[in-house]
């Protein structure tokens, strides 16, 4: 049997092959080692990032069941505000009416069926609203003049003022203490007849038509 020549330099070969296997598998052991901690390190981040998006879902769960405790906490106290206020002016009604009883004692005067004074004057308290007054057909500036001081003199009107005249139509703005009627215009002193556009508590639009002059008696 022959015997394999192991000489100096046949072993310092096989020793300088051996330790390059040596370290390229120390380099592969050391690529996996570093892959396995990037795998790591993004599971890890993955995690935190599981756990901030829970914390924020519940923060906003709170916030919102918070928003909602205190919408309901402020509905109950208007509503208990709104409750008393109206305790309170059922009250000042009952104060005014006892009022008005001593009053009509005080006068030796006889109460009506609503506690006010028989034969008083009514102390009922009407409110001004705003009405729009929009004439059609109105020919001059004289009769626009007109139609504002009919307007300002009829029992409801509190006050009038001119806001247009253009092309015919005068526009006015009325405050009232009740409802304007087409029927009132009809005794404005003019030959025109008055027909009604709109008739609503906040606007009244009207318009003059030109009455025909009747036709004179044929001769015999």
């Amino acid at each position: 049997m022959t015997v394999p020549d192991m000489t100096p330099r046949h072993a310092d070969a096989d020793r300088e092959t051996l330790e390059q296997q040596v370290r390229a598998l120390q380099e592969r052991l050391a690529f996996y080692e570093g892959f396995d901690q990037l795998i790591q390190d993004n599971v890890a981040h993955a995690r935190e990032l599981f756990r901030l998006a829970a914390q924020e879902r519940e923060a906003a769960s709170n916030a919102i069941d918070q928003a909602r405790h205190d919408a309901g906490r402020r509905e109950a106290h208007l509503r208990g505000e709104f409750m008393q206020i109206a305790v309170d002016l059922e009250q000042l009604l009952r104060t005014v009416g006892a009022l008005s009883d001593r009053v009509a004692r005080a006068l030796g005067e006889p109460e009506s069926n609503n506690g006010s004074m028989s034969g008083a004057p009514s102390t009922e308290v009407r409110f001004e609203q705003p009405v729009a007054v929009v004439v059609h057909g109105v020919p001059s500036a004289r009769e626009a003049l007109s139609l504002q001081r009919f307007v300002a003199s009829l029992p409801q009107v509190a006050d009038v003022s001119a806001r247009e005249f253009v092309g015919g139509v005068l526009r006015l703005e009325a405050r009232v203490r009740d409802q304007l009627e087409v029927t009132q215009f009809l005794t404005w002193g003019d030959a025109r007849r008055v027909e009604a556009l709109t008739e609503r508590p906040d606007v009244l639009e009207l318009e003059l038509v030109l009455q025909e002059p009747a036709p004179s008696p044929a001769r015999a």
